[in-house]
Parts: structure tokens; C-alpha cells; sequence
């Protein structure tokens, strides 16, 4: 009998940074170490509502899901405040990947947060915000670098 076949995962990756100070780098590299199939980048005020390039990760990580429901989609940044302005806009997402099959990863987390990413293979964020004891801690998480 042979092995059941296990799909890869495919790994759309979100990288930003809100001024030219900020280095893109380490986020990119975490992406690419993460094996994401495609990475959408840009530079970009946390204070702009619309950006472009979630929008891009969103539309293709559909298309994905639509081509080949199997194989998991996942949409990948390196912290969550990288794809959402604050933590409703971070539920917001959430529920429209959720409603679309799509999985929601982050690679590092704010301290207190207990979600770790164990392999490469396995997308490990529930899609909910990260717990905090601490409301000031909260504050700081979604502040800008």
C-alpha cells in the first residue's frame, strides 16, 4: 500500500516596515527561511489604512486555495503587527482567512506569548491576536519600532 501523500505547504510571506530607518533584512531573511513561495515587500506608514501588498498576499494566497484546496495556504510575517494596524484590524483578517481556508503564521512574537513555530511544516498561529497580562504591554506590542 503506499504512503499517504502529504502536501507541502504553501507559504505566502508578508515583510514591511514603516520608514526608510527601519531595515527590511531579518524579516526577509526569516520568509525565505520560513520557505515561503512567494513574499510581497514594502515600505509603508503603519498610519496608511490601505497598503497594497497585503492585498496582493491575500488575492494570491486565495488563488492558491482555489487552484489546489489540499495542500495548506499560509499567510506568513515575520510579527503580526506587520499585517494589521492594531488588533482589530488583526481579527478582521483573521476571520477572512478563516473563512477562506487560509492559515495565518508569524515567526516571532511579542514576549508572553506562548505560540511557537515548531517546524517549517506546521503553521502554528490560531489566527487570534496574542494574549497579554499586561495592558501596557499590549500598547507597546502594536506601537511602531
Amino acid at each position: 500500500m503506499p504512503a499517504p501523500r502529504t502536501e507541502r505547504p504553501v507559504r505566502i510571506g508578508y515583510a514591511r516596515t514603516s520608514t526608510a530607518r527601519h531595515e527590511l533584512a531579518s524579516q526577509l531573511e526569516a520568509l525565505h527561511r520560513a520557505e515561503c513561495h512567494k513574499v510581497f515587500k514594502e515600505q509603508i506608514s503603519t498610519r496608511v489604512k490601505v497598503r497594497p501588498e497585503p492585498e496582493k498576499a491575500l488575492a494570491l494566497a486565495h488563488r492558491f486555495k482555489e487552484a489546489a484546496p489540499e495542500p495548506p495556504v499560509i499567510l506568513t510575517a515575520h510579527e503580526l503587527k506587520r499585517l494589521a494596524r492594531n488588533a482589530a484590524e488583526l481579527m478582521t483578517l483573521s476571520a477572512e482567512l478563516q473563512a477562506g481556508g487560509i492559515q495565518l503564521e508569524r515567526l516571532t512574537g511579542p514576549p508572553g506569548d506562548t505560540s511557537t513555530r515548531p517546524d517549517p511544516g506546521q503553521a502554528t498561529a490560531s489566527g487570534k491576536p496574542p494574549r497579554y497580562e499586561d495592558h501596557d504591554l499590549q500598547l507597546e506590542y502594536w506601537a511602531e519600532p
